[in-house]
């Protein structure tokens, strides 16, 4: 029970994740980086996913800025093998400016809710990004706190490369009563506004391990 109840608690983080990353970031990363789309524009999300605790489903969702510094997104996600439905409402802003070659500071709030339990989960995230010529690194520190639970404490890291037209990814992260998740995963554009995206992984569950995986789109407006 625990470790469905660890797997739950991960597949919703994951889920709030993915959504108020910059369109030039974001999917198929799983960990936040601390950047919003410009003001006035936004982009929309989808990718079909197996998660931890063997979840696999869809999620959909748009996000907007409707000011500087600040990223609003929404989403619904639907596990196809248990037929249940989860939706996720998050907000980040930037702490600092983002600027090439340099650092900035960013943070995200977000709550997410199944259908079936009881109560909501929350997500509160502090984000750091330094970017550099060809890249960037990216580092998450936060907490996520299921109905009824305590809350867990939640990191993350990741590193990106640009390869020419692609831009590759490596990733850990995880959170407190689970086994971390190790992810790789390469996204590019395939037409102007359009970028497909796909991410492989693996984490442990029990005595066994899972393999993960993601595919998915963006849409820029």
């Amino acid at each position: 029970m625990r470790n469905h109840s660890a797997a739950l608690s991960l597949s919703m983080l994951l889920l709030a994740a993915g959504l108020t990353g910059q369109a030039q970031a974001g999917r198929p990363l799983t960990v936040d980086d601390a950047g919003v789309d410009d003001a006035g524009t936004g982009h929309i999300d989808a990718w079909y996913a197996r998660q931890p605790g063997g979840i696999r489903g869809w999620t959909v969702g748009p996000t907007y800025s409707p000011a500087a510094g600040v990223g609003l997104s929404a989403s619904l996600s639907r596990d196809s093998r248990q037929h249940t439905r989860s939706t996720a409402l998050q907000g980040k802003f930037l702490l600092s400016p983002s600027r090439d070659g340099s650092c900035n500071l960013g943070a995200s709030v977000g709550v997410s809710q199944t259908t079936g339990t009881a109560g909501t989960t929350s997500v509160l995230n502090g984000l750091l990004s330094c970017n550099h010529e060809g890249g960037a690194a990216h580092l998450n520190t936060g907490a996520v706190r299921n109905p009824g639970g305590p809350s867990l404490r939640t990191w993350g890291l990741a590193l990106e490369r640009e390869l020419g037209r692609f831009t590759a990814h490596a990733e850990w992260f995880g959170q407190k009563q689970s086994a971390p998740v190790v992810q790789l995963g390469l996204r590019t554009e395939v037409a102007p506004g359009w970028q497909l995206d796909g991410s492989i992984g693996r984490t442990r569950l029990g005595d066994g391990r899972e393999r993960l995986y993601s595919l998915g789109f963006v849409r820029q407006f």
